[in-house]
């Protein structure tokens, strides 16, 4: 049931290695070409034509023989991994008279290779950080969004040091911050100084690895530093730094989806729907056992039980894709392409199916 990716580490590092943006870009572009092509509307008119015929069609539809859902060793994915090891998923699915769908998990370290593999045509249903998601879509992969894995407006922040003069975004105005250039982080970064009247070419931007931010705020080497969960929870727990802004009030929500190849979605529209009911299964299993399942898989992740907590208490599984997750998506399509990081306009709403929310609220 479980197929792992040989040599797969289990290391805090993987988690950055899925944010960062340029690697994702390069290998998104470099399977476009292995994907059919289709216009936005032909991929929604062929999802929504299989829902709106599946009662002609029934004898037609959920006949596939397996399910390859892609995930990654991240804690934000952690509600997906228990129908996994739990056998939730299988069991629903025998329940429902589907015994003879073979389920099959396989875990990537990071976007890039799920792209790859979903290029190919070797995965069916996958979660994936907002920018690779949207990398995939502008490389001509055949994709809709089925859900919200996770979010959370708390999971990313701007940090400053404890005595700076810095008090709000507007006054990072010339200065220096680290980040992972290309990642998640940078979207965020260019949201808040959208706020203000900025852009990203009124402050200095200098390309920092998670593991060389920490050192590199506490010694002056730069005025702040974007990242992300358990890493904000590690400066603040050291006293190097302090929250100066995260994505509160709708700035930015730090979107992950659930999402699944436009053919499967409409040849198997009932196996998808149990995917996503045990999906939220999951996501409540965590959030109601937080402390638990920090402590029984801190190890899989490569993190002590705090900052596993820390990466999950402000995290939410929403499971279900609303308006506002499309339209900050959207946001996140338009600031990839508006910074010439992907050359494909990608219209969201176009590419998402909300038909599964009432099954998993």
């Amino acid at each position: 049931m479980k197929k792992l990716l040989p040599n797969m580490t289990k290391k805090w590092k993987q988690f950055t290695a899925m944010l960062t943006l340029a690697a994702v870009l390069t290998a998104a572009t470099g399977c476009g070409g292995s994907t059919e092509s289709s216009t936005a509307s032909d991929s929604v008119k062929d999802t929504t034509a299989a829902a709106d015929s599946s009662s002609e069609q029934e004898g037609d539809l959920n006949q596939a023989t397996e399910l390859r859902i892609a995930t990654q060793p991240v804690p934000a994915y952690l509600p997906l991994w228990l129908t996994n090891e739990k056998g939730w998923l299988e069991e629903a699915l025998k329940e429902a008279g589907y015994e003879n769908v073979k389920v099959t998990f396989t875990e990537f370290e990071s976007g890039p290779p799920e792209n790859e593999s979903f290029a190919a045509g070797q995965q069916d249903i996958g979660v994936m950080g907002n920018v690779p998601s949207i990398g995939g879509l502008a490389a001509g992969q055949k994709r809709t969004f089925i859900g919200i894995s996770e979010n959370g407006e708390k999971t990313e922040a701007i940090l400053v040091p404890p005595d700076s003069d810095i008090k709000s975004v507007a006054d990072l105005k010339g200065k220096k911050i680290g980040l992972v250039v290309g990642s998640i982080v940078q979207n965020l970064l260019y949201n808040l100084l959208k706020e203000e009247g900025l852009t990203l070419d009124d402050v200095e931007q200098l390309n920092l690895a998670t593991g060389e931010q920490l050192e590199a705020l506490a010694t002056g080497q730069v005025d702040a530093i974007a990242t992300w969960q358990p890493m904000i929870a590690q400066i603040e727990n050291e006293g190097v730094g302090k929250v100066l802004a995260d994505g509160s009030g709708g700035v930015f929500l730090a979107e992950n989806t659930i999402f699944a190849q436009d053919d499967y979605l409409a040849e198997n529209p009932d196996i998808v729907r149990i995917v996503m009911e045990q999906y939220a299964r999951g996501a409540k299993e965590v959030k109601d056992n937080l402390d638990q399942y920090a402590k029984d898989y801190a190890d899989k992740y490569g993190l002590t039980e705090e900052l596993l907590k820390a990466a999950l208490v402000d995290a939410q599984f929403p499971i279900a894709i609303e308006d506002v997750d499309v339209e900050d998506l959207q946001g996140t399509a338009d600031f990839l392409y508006e910074q010439g990081l992907i050359k494909t306009e990608v219209n969201v709403s176009e590419h998402t199916n909300n038909s599964f929310n009432d099954a998993v609220k």
